[in-house]
């Protein structure tokens, strides 16, 4: 649930940059769509400083120690930082579709977004790390045959690796980029959509509306069914399946609002009332999907509704956040090998600051000058081909 009413241009993660999606009759909730007018950058990095935060807790311990937002809720701050990221990306690109509705116009700019920002995270990672941090010859580490399937592997977000050779063999933990994993899931919802928009699914309202909701309500029993039956969530097929659920439930309430958007008000006592029956959820077995609601509902309020100066600065800033969660995790990683003994505090704040670096030349130098080739010609040679004799 996101922008209710105008029209929507905002640059998202999941590659919805530019999307304008209702007329200013909509209402004033489209209004959220307007990059202008909404507060969604914003939201992204605060997701993504979820995810650093219990990183850096975790990280520096081995898993030892986790973040007081899993003591009091049983799900970590990157938990509620990811889902947020996936309610965003399912509300801007069923926008997309419904703006454009061509698959390969689509897929290309699902592409630009994702997959020129991975390849060269992964080509600087390799080689900072390799060269600064292995415990092998730099040669030794390029040429070793696991540099190669963790690159390759990464980069085909399906069969992620998380080891290099010889690099953070002392930290607690050893994994490269542990952010990874929820990127195959993001691939899936994706090519869902484009499923739903060339079977004709999407083109209608109400049509599209009902698949949603019988979505989410499979998801639920998904979710509620592993809490019941006690299923291994964890390493597992099962578990896969488990996330799918869960993170599908977030991305296609993201794309329910988008379909009901002027009919779904955003107060802030329903959100308190949602969060209230989150916290009562807690140790059952309704407490992610109803979670995952109150996340939803409240990253759109937040989207929408706050302004003012305080906020309004954020709106015409550079999206930061995609480079920021790929690149934070073997940053923290490579502060713990630099400093042996650092604090928590120090991996969660420096880790920030010099993610936030590499975030901003990710963006300048790769993200924004691909996107830019969104509308590329052969797009438009498509659009007038003839169909055939």
């Amino acid at each position: 649930m996101t922008a209710r009413g105008i029209s929507v241009t905002s640059r998202s993660r999941d590659g919805s940059e530019g999307d304008r999606a209702r007329p200013a009759s909509a209402g004033r909730h489209a209004a959220g769509a307007d990059r202008e007018r909404n507060n969604f950058n914003m939201l992204r990095l605060i997701a993504a400083s979820l995810v650093i935060l219990s990183h850096g807790v975790e990280l520096p311990t081995g898993l030892a120690a986790r973040d007081w937002m899993l003591q009091a809720t049983g799900r970590s701050f990157a938990w509620y930082g990811v889902n947020i990221f996936f309610v965003i990306s399912g509300y801007l690109v069923y926008l997309s579709w419904q703006r454009r509705p061509s698959l390969a116009a689509f897929v290309w700019a699902r592409f630009l977004r994702i997959m020129p920002g991975l390849f060269c995270m992964l080509v600087v990672s390799v080689l900072i790390l390799g060269a600064a941090f292995s415990s092998l010859a730099f040669f030794d580490f390029l040429t070793h045959p696991q540099t190669r399937i963790y690159f390759f592997g990464s980069l085909s977000i399906v069969f992620v690796k998380y080891e290099l050779p010889g690099v953070f063999t002392h930290n607690p933990l050893s994994a490269v980029n542990g952010s990874l994993w929820t990127l195959r899931y993001e691939i899936l919802c994706y090519a869902g959509v484009a499923l739903m928009g060339i079977a004709h699914l999407l083109a209608d309202k109400r049509k599209s509306a009902w698949i949603l909701t019988f979505c989410i309500a499979v998801e639920v029993c998904i979710l509620v069914g592993f809490e019941l039956i006690g299923l291994d969530r964890d390493g597992s097929r099962l578990g896969m399946l488990y996330e799918l659920a869960r993170l599908g439930m977030c991305f296609h309430l993201g794309g329910l609002y988008a379909r009901f958007d002027e009919r779904i008000r955003l107060r802030l006592d329903v959100l308190a009332g949602a969060v209230v029956a989150t916290v009562l959820s807690i140790g059952t077995p309704l407490f992610v999907p109803v979670a995952n609601i109150t996340i939803a509902y409240a990253a759109f309020w937040f989207a929408l509704v706050p302004s003012g100066r305080w906020i309004a600065w954020m709106r015409n800033a550079p999206d930061y956040s995609y480079g920021t969660y790929i690149y934070a995790f073997p940053v923290q990683q490579a502060l713990i090998a630099a400093i042996p003994g650092v604090s928590p505090v120090t991996v969660i704040l420096g880790g920030l600051g010099v993610t936030l670096l590499f975030a901003a030349l990710s963006w300048h130098l790769v993200e924004r000058p691909m996107l830019q080739l969104k509308n590329a010609p052969f797009l438009a040679m498509r659009r007038k081909m003839p169909a055939g004799p």
